[in-house]
This record gives C-alpha cells, structure tokens and sequence, in this order.
C-alpha cells in the first residue's frame, strides 16, 4: 500500500503546465512532470487543488488524456481537508507565498507546501523570495532547487532578506527546506531515430563528413545566450579543420522577436560565411527530431542568468549526442566530463553589476534589457571553446563514446522514473517535520493579517453589529415580493458567487413563520434546520435588510 506521505496534492494552475498558454521552458517542463508523475508516482490517487472547479475538470480530463486508471479527484483550496494525510501540495512555482497566505485560514500546520524552482533571476521572482520569507512559510516547507547553482543562488536571496529582516524587527522565522533534485525528462522520447538522421541529412545534401553542431533552445541573444561567440568559434574551427570536415550549425526552436531573429541569421552570416547556419522552426512537428538525430553535436554556450538549469543538453544526451556547454549554472551539474565538454566562463564581480540591479528594480530598464546587458559580461573562453569543437568534430569515436555515456547518464539520473521518486521522498520527509515540529511550533490563531473579517476592521463603520444568535425577530407582510422574487430582481445569481443561497434564506424565512408574533432567535433557528449558526445570522440580517422580518 503506497505511503499517503509520498504524495502530494498538484496545485493546478495552466500557466505552470500548458505550454499552449505560451510556449517556454517553464511550461514544456510542467507539462512533462505531470505525464512523469502519472507514469511513475508510487500513489494510490492523484489528487488537484485549484480555485476554479474548471482547473480541476481540466486536470482530470489531463489524466484520462495519459491513460490514468488510479482514483482522480479534484479539490477547491478553499476546502483543504485531503491535504491533512498528504506529504503537501506541491506548486510549479517558487513564489508560493500566496498559497502561504491561503493556507493560514486553515492552520500553518495543516499541510506542507512544496514549490520548484524555473527561472530565479526575474523581478517576480525576487520579489517572491522576499515576500515568502515575511508570509506564513514553515520549515516543513520546501523549494526544490534543481541545481546546486539554484540552491545556492537562493540560499543568498534568503540570507539577505533575513539580514534585513533582523535589522528592521530583531528576528526572523525558521526557512523552508532547500532540497536539490533535477528536473526530468522521458528519456526515450529522444532516443536517435535513425530513419530522420538518414533522411534529413539526405534532405540537406549531408554525408558523414559533414558536421553537424546543434542547439535546441529558445534563439533570443538577451534571454537565453548570445550567438556571436559561438559563430565566431564555429568558423575558427572550420578554418582549422580544413577540407577534413565541413562544420553547419543547426538552430532549432523558434526566434523571440524580429530583432533576435536578425541577431542569430544576419550574425551568422557575418561572422561563420564558410559554416552553414540552418534554421528549422520548433514548432513545427518533426523539426525536433531532426536538430537532434540529425546532429553529430549539440552546442548550449549559455551565458545568461535567465537560464537555471537547462533541459535540452538532457535531451540531447538521450538522444545520443556528444554536449558542448558552458560551465554555468545547472550545466555544471549536468553536462559531466564523461557526457561532453564544459567550457570555462568569466564574470564581472558583483560590484560591476549593482548599477543593472538598480536601473531594474526602479524600472529604469526592463528584464530583457537586465539580462542582455549582464549577458555582455560573461565571457565563454573562447579558444576552448574553438578547442571543443575540433576535438569532436575530428574523432568520431570520442562522439560516440560520449554520447553512450550520456544516453546512461539520462537513464540512471534525469528520467522521470528516477526523478518523481526523489521529490516523493521530499514530500515524505516534509510530513515528518510537520509532524515532529508542528505539535510544538508556536501557532498563529488572531485575525488573518492580509485577509481579516472585514467587519473586525471597518469595526466603526456600523451604528450596531447583530448579537451572537440572539436578535429576537419575527416574520412581518411588508414585502409584496417573495425571497426567491426579491433574489431574482437583485440578481445576485449574474453576479456568480452569492454570499448566500435563496434555499436557505427561504427556509429560515418559513422557521421564523412558524413561531408567530413572538419571534425566534437565530440560534433556536440554526437548531430546528440543523444549520450553521453563522449562516442563519446572514439569513437573518438579509431578511431584516428587505423588510421579510422585524425585531421583537
């Protein structure tokens, strides 16, 4: 029987699983999770929360579109009780601060929370770090970092912010924990297709003296990596090479903008004239198949921050390639001696880049302008890099043997199947300190601070507040209308949510009826109906509010 504590809640939201809202990483990475979780969670159910029960069909619908056959169910978060046995409820987002906040009105040691980190350089994502550490997080909280770069990126955000916090108040609570686990992919997904190697390659007019470099990433200059160092590198190398091999680069996805477009193909052509520069559009189905099976070696010079941890140079060594990468960020965890070649990069300290942090937290230029202008001072050793390429466009044997070594590299690490297993037993371990520390962690119980009863603060807006179950009021012949005919003309029901149902209104209205000119309190009501004494009251004060009863 699987461990109720190894599974977790998915808080489904379509901006962080469906790429047809937008086509990035983040999503393509979403997406990918929840077939890996179906495919391999050691659960007995899968369970979705969400705030529309729309959200929640479409998560259903997602599981009988990957063959789910376990138990599907589908939760508002405003009814968290299915959590209570769970490890936590795992967010496709490190900014979970929100759900933190929304957690509250049910307890901070009602559930854990677990977020993921994608991109971690934006302002979104640094005002999410900040805010997490001020909302009501715990330390049966997580985010995963998929990198050591991450984990360390976001220890120092939490130190800052903590500095800051124990200048300004003296104090500040313990931190989520900080567990280092991998995005994934389904490894056979990219498997070499021999059959679109021989094809393509006969497309293109290729033999096996050709070389193909290939790069399968989003092609914008200031969001992902700048093209030029590695055209100018593909070209010194074909010099090198001679007549031995003829070098062509394939880019493989879609161009961010117009300006990125003529940055990769007007630079191509400027900088690599005697290299072929081919561009196949990724959205087109097959085109991904062909960057990667068709490639003798793919190419991933990043050397911008909006990068975290990259999946493509996983899939390029599921699909058998030989990696050529820079040495940054989650590259450094992936791409090992044994799979490719990382080449050394050079930063500008700290001190250089305050300015750019600056202009960007007081909108003086914007995310994409940040990231270009930070992508300018990171050097890719460019005569490694130049070494890399003509070392493994000149020895085939070292390709493959690379490339052998990736394909293991992926089975054993980065497929889902080893992948969902390692953040269950983050789940798991997030239940335990729940259950260790919760039981003695000092307890917020006052009014929530950013969501608090709104009569509690508009206390002096009212002339009298209703008393506790025990207005005394009886039934008058004022209204010429019904309940359902006056709920009917106010048309509560086009505004969507009702602060309450014509049902119950109505039912209280025929209870207070049957006591007569005496009247009856709100709690006798709540009594005789077996209602929620707090209901009855809204009853009460809307049937006072339209003349259907008096007090006595």
């Amino acid at each position: 029987m699987p461990d109720p504590k190894r599974n977790a809640a998915i808080y489904y939201l379509e901006d962080g699983f469906n790429p047809q809202n937008g086509l990035n990483g983040r999503r393509m990475a979403g997406q990918s999770f929840l077939k890996g979780f179906f495919d391999h969670a050691d659960v007995d159910e899968f369970i979705a929360m969400s705030n529309t029960k729309k959200r929640l069909e479409t998560f259903v619908q997602i599981a009988k579109k990957y063959g789910v056959s376990k138990r599907v169910k589908g939760f508002l978060n405003s009814t968290p009780q299915p959590l209570h046995h769970l490890g936590a409820m795992f967010i496709p987002t490190p900014n979970y601060y929100k759900q933190a906040w929304e957690r509250l009105h049910f307890g901070m040691e009602s559930y854990s929370l677990c977020g993921l980190t994608h991109t971690i350089s934006s302002p979104a994502f640094m005002d999410g770090m900040f805010n997490l550490r001020v909302s009501p997080q715990a330390e049966w909280d997580a985010i995963i970092c998929t990198s050591q770069a991450v984990h360390s990126a976001i220890q120092y955000l939490f130190e800052t912010a903590d500095d800051f916090l124990s200048h300004r108040f003296g104090s500040v609570p313990p931190r989520p924990q900080l567990p280092v686990v991998p995005l994934g992919i389904h490894a056979k997904d990219f498997y070499r297709k021999p059959e679109i190697r021989h094809s393509f390659r006969q497309e293109m007019g290729w033999t096996e003296d050709d070389i193909v470099v290939s790069t399968v990433a989003r092609l914008s200059p200031y969001s992902k990596f700048d093209p030029l160092p590695l055209f100018i590198a593909l070209q010194q190398a074909q010099k090198a090479l001679g007549s031995q091999k003829r070098l062509h680069m394939v880019a493989c996805s879609y161009y961010a903008d117009t300006h990125s477009k003529k940055v990769f193909e007007v630079g191509a052509a400027s900088l690599m004239p005697d290299v072929g520069y081919h561009y196949l559009d990724g959205d087109i189905s097959g085109n991904r198949d062909k960057a990667y099976s068709g490639a003798d070696i793919a190419a991933y010079p990043i050397d911008n921050m909006q990068e975290s941890f990259g999946l493509a140079p996983i899939e390029a060594m599921a699909a058998g390639l030989p990696v050529i990468a820079s040495d940054w960020d989650g590259l450094r965890d992936t791409v090992s001696p044994d799979v490719g070649i990382r080449v050394p990069t050079l930063s500008t300290r700290s001190a250089q880049t305050a300015e750019q942090a600056r202009l960007l937290h007081l909108d003086e230029i914007n995310f994409a302008q940040y990231s270009g202008n930070l992508s300018a001072q990171v050097e890719i050793n460019l005569p490694l890099l130049i070494d890399a390429i003509i070392g493994l466009a000149s020895n085939e044997s070292i390709r493959k043997r690379m490339g052998d070594n990736g394909i293991e590299r992926v089975k054993t690490k980065y497929d889902w199947s080893v992948v969902v297993p390692q953040m269950q037993e983050v789940w798991a371990h997030l239940a335990e300190i729940r259950s260790c520390t919760a039981p003695n962690a000092r307890h917020y119980s006052k009014s929530h601070p950013i969501a608090p009863p709104p009569m509690a603060y508009l206390s002096k807006f009212p002339t009298h507040f209703m008393p506790h179950g025990s207005q005394i009021c009886k039934a008058v012949n004022n209204s010429t209308l019904s309940v359902e005919e006056m709920f009917k003309l106010r048309r509560y029901a086009a505004a969507g949510h009702r602060f309450e149902t014509c049902e119950t209104i109505s039912a209280v209205l025929t209870t207070i009826v049957k006591f007569g000119v005496q009247g009856v309190a709100p709690d006798t009501v709540a009594g005789e109906l077996k209602f929620n004494a707090l209901k009855v009251e809204n009853a009460y004060c809307w049937l006072l509010k339209y003349g259907f009863i008096a007090r006595v």
